[in-house]
């Protein structure tokens, strides 16, 4: 009797362990699951913060084209007028 009362106390320990392995690979997959959900929701963003960067670089160079041009109008009707166009700080450098 004393074997079988050891050898029923060994299956329940490794049933325990066998039980405990099961609940860490399932919290490991979801673990992993998770972690490329949030790579992926990580990536959009990314990819969603470079288009937005790009639409302000091109608004940018845009403006400054239209600020260019006011600016030559403005030195032209200044110089037509006789006056002494200020310096800007971008042509001083």
């Amino acid at each position: 009797m004393g074997e079988i009362h050891e050898l029923r106390r060994r299956v329940e320990a490794l049933e325990a362990q066998v039980h405990e392995l099961t609940e860490q690979q399932a919290a490991t997959r979801h673990l992993a699951v998770n972690s490329d959900r949030d790579v992926a929701a990580f990536q959009e963003q990314r990819r969603a913060d470079i288009q937005l960067l790009q639409a302000l670089r091109q608004t940018q160079l845009e403006q400054g084209k239209v600020l260019g041009v006011l600016v030559s109008g403005q030195v032209a009707i200044m110089e037509h007028l006789g006056m002494n166009p200020p310096e800007t700080a971008a042509g001083g450098d």
